[in-house]
């Protein structure tokens, strides 16, 4: 079963850099493990809660983590009239994301288990899952304070392909200071030979 019916309030909303996004902090926990993004109303489809956001017709991008939904509207200026609705929809038709069964496996980190010194003599696929590991301790918990998320695409030749979610996806700090923030970690505290870019359609 993926959805539980439970009720949220929205206890506190904030700007993030993106001028076009909202971060709306809830009440209590809205999803037990992972992420939901969606980028378009066909992602949004079999989400009842995501096909009412997006219904407004304005909405570009709808991030779910934690204890906040991220909603990225068209333009900045579309939130004077929305922000009101947008809190309403939140509390009248979010549900809980139960994903108990995967959260309840919680796999031992890649991380525990290798040497980063031996970084560059890895295959892609595990220097991949290095990346997404380091991610997720160190640099997702940063973008999910500003209502924004990064999924790791592709990794080859040391070149890691990113794509951004959420508040992150239509921001032009992400595409400049955030994506070299970014790589600046990955090199200083991974492999110095590791550069960063962002996969197109993603911003």
């Amino acid at each position: 079963m993926e959805t539980q019916t439970r009720k949220f309030m929205v206890v506190a909303t904030e700007p993030t850099p993106n001028p076009a996004a909202f971060k709306f902090n809830l009440n209590s926990r809205v999803i037990a493990h992972g992420v939901k993004a969606y980028n378009d109303d066909i992602e949004a489809e079999g989400d009842p809660f995501a096909e009412t956001m997006f219904s407004f017709g304005v909405v570009t991008a709808l991030l779910i983590q934690d204890r906040f939904v991220s909603v990225t509207l068209a333009s900045a200026e579309e939130w004077e009239l929305l922000i009101d609705p947008i809190i309403q929809t939140i509390e009248e038709s979010l549900v809980y994301y139960d994903n108990a069964e995967e959260a309840s496996e919680k796999k031992k980190s890649i991380l525990d288990e290798i040497d980063l010194k031996d970084f560059d003599s890895f295959s892609d696929a595990v220097k991949a899952d290095v990346i997404d590991a380091y991610m997720d301790e160190n640099i997702r918990p940063l973008l999910a304070a500003d209502g924004g998320g990064l999924v790791v695409e592709d990794l080859k030749n040391n070149i890691v392909r990113v794509r951004y979610q959420g508040a992150c996806g239509s921001c032009s700090k992400a595409e400049s200071g955030t994506l070299m923030a970014v790589q600046s970690i990955l090199q200083k505290n991974i492999s110095p030979e590791l550069s960063v870019l962002i996969e197109r359609g993603s911003i």
